[in-house]
Parts: C-alpha cells; structure tokens; sequence
C-alpha cells in the first residue's frame, strides 16, 4: 500500500495533490481483503477501473457496487467507506475542488471509456512540462459523464443476524439461499429473522432482495454487460424472470436502461409485493 493511498484510511483526509496539478491517481492492487473505515477527503474523488475482485462502496449511506468499466464519483467532503475483496486492483483519481468547481455535487457512476483510462494512466508521469500536464487534466475532466443510473434504496438492517445475511447478499445477489437456510448460518428461527428483517428495513426479506438484485444489476446495465448476463449474474434463471422483476421496480426494461442511461428512472414508492 503506498502512502497517498494509507492516507485514505484517516476520517478526514489531508490534501493528496501536489501542486501544480489538479487532479491525480492512485493505484491500489490487493493481494487479501481490505476494509477503509468510513473517511472523507477535500478532494473530489473518482474510483475506477475495478478489476479481479468486489468493490463495494457506502456513500452517504447508499451502497454501490463499481463495475469494471464505471467509476464511482465522491464529491469533496462525502463520507464514504470502502470494501475490496481479495486479487482486486483499482484507481482512485483526485481532483482538486476549486480547479473543477462545477463537478457533480453527489455521489453517482461515471462512465470511464477507453481513451479516458488512459489520459488519467497517462497523467501518472511526473516529468510532463506543466502546459502540456494542464492540457491533459483539462481533456480528461470533459470526458467525464454521469451515467446517472436510478439508486433503488436499499437500508441495511441494525440486527447483527439479519446484518450478517444483507451483508453477503449485497456481496452476491446471486446467492439462492432461503431464509430458512440462512438462518442455520446467521442463527436465530426464521420467525426472528423475518421478524428483525422487516423492523430494520421496512420491507421483507423478499422485497429487500428484489431490491439488492435490481441495485446490482442497474450498475452492470450502466457498465454494458448484456442482459443476459447481467440476469444470472443477480440471481435470475431465465432473463425474462429478471425483466419483469426489473420492469416492475424501475417502470423500465433493461434494454431501455442501456440505450438511454441518462434518462434515469425512478422506482415506484410502493413496496413490491414479496
């Protein structure tokens, strides 16, 4: 771990630019799992280029999950924790509020294309003339765009049970597991657990998990995976299964969400229907 990326575990981050740029990257390979208690930084941050592993983000108390070809925009001063599972090698890109002032102002996915994976690479360099450092920072900040995915809510329960069971399941939507059988792992009857499940979040276990899935999958869809990829991928055996699902909680079909990102969506205010 280099020191510019150690400084990201203190509460509130000192400055990680040195002048005169106004943007920087850090790049961070993990060889096990690593955990970044919640902090703040008084720069903009974007994390990108997710590869080998999970990456999961809270931010203002939405989790995200980074896909391989999005990056996750935190603008300055957002409280935000970070989670990355073993093998997984990411970038974490710095940019200098007062130099980017009309930045986005919360938390979103970003598209990072090719060409801008490798201007923000490209800008690891510290021999580049100032002028030509400034044209550079300048074509790498226009080709930033909000994917601006829906955020479908998903509360965590407080219970250490039921917490124990939404915490593997935001890392996997894909797990098939019942409640019953959760319930031989996380301990306590599945009457506690549908109990505390429905006190901590609001919802049931199965509307929560509907929700988790269309959550995880709004980010693949964002990133371009195919449909029906994304369908297995949170939990679905047939994409028509997970169509209708995603139809009914975003009032969108997933083809619709890759053609037109920008659009959003918003889920309905009603509960689904377990």
């Amino acid at each position: 771990m280099t020191a510019v990326a150690e400084r990201m575990l203190v509460p509130v981050g000192p400055r990680v630019i040195d002048d005169p740029y106004s943007m920087t990257t850090v790049t961070l390979k993990l060889s096990h799992q690593r955990q970044w208690a919640a902090h703040r930084h008084p720069e903009h941050e974007l994390i990108w280029g997710n590869s080998g592993g999970m990456l999961t983000v809270v931010a203002d108390g939405i989790t995200w999950e980074v896909p391989p070809s999005a990056g996750l925009w935190l603008p300055a001063g957002v409280l935000h924790s970070v989670k990355a599972g073993p093998g997984t090698e990411f970038f974490c890109t710095y940019f200098r509020p007062e130099a980017h002032a009309a930045s986005a102002t919360v938390p979103g996915l970003f598209g990072v294309s090719a060409l801008l994976r490798e201007v923000l690479l490209h800008m690891h360099r510290r021999n580049m003339p100032d002028e030509a450092r400034s044209r550079a920072e300048r074509v790498a900040f226009d080709m930033l765009q909000p994917l601006e995915v829906a955020a479908v809510e998903v509360p965590m329960p407080t219970d250490p049970r039921a917490l124990f069971v939404a915490q593997a399941l935001v890392a996997n939507p894909a797990d098939q597991r019942s409640l019953s059988e959760w319930a031989l792992t996380a301990g306590g009857s599945v009457r506690t657990l549908t109990r505390v499940f429905t006190q901590g979040t609001g919802m049931t276990f199965a509307q929560w998990r509907i929700q988790v899935r269309v959550r995880a999958a709004l980010t693949y869809l964002a990133a371009g995976v195919p449909v029906s990829v994304v369908s297995r991928r949170v939990g679905y055996e047939t994409p028509s299964a997970f169509v209708a699902v995603f139809r009914r909680v975003t009032g969108r079909t997933p083809g619709a969400m890759m053609k037109h990102p920008n659009r959003g969506s918003h889920a309905p205010q009603e509960l689904l229907r377990a």
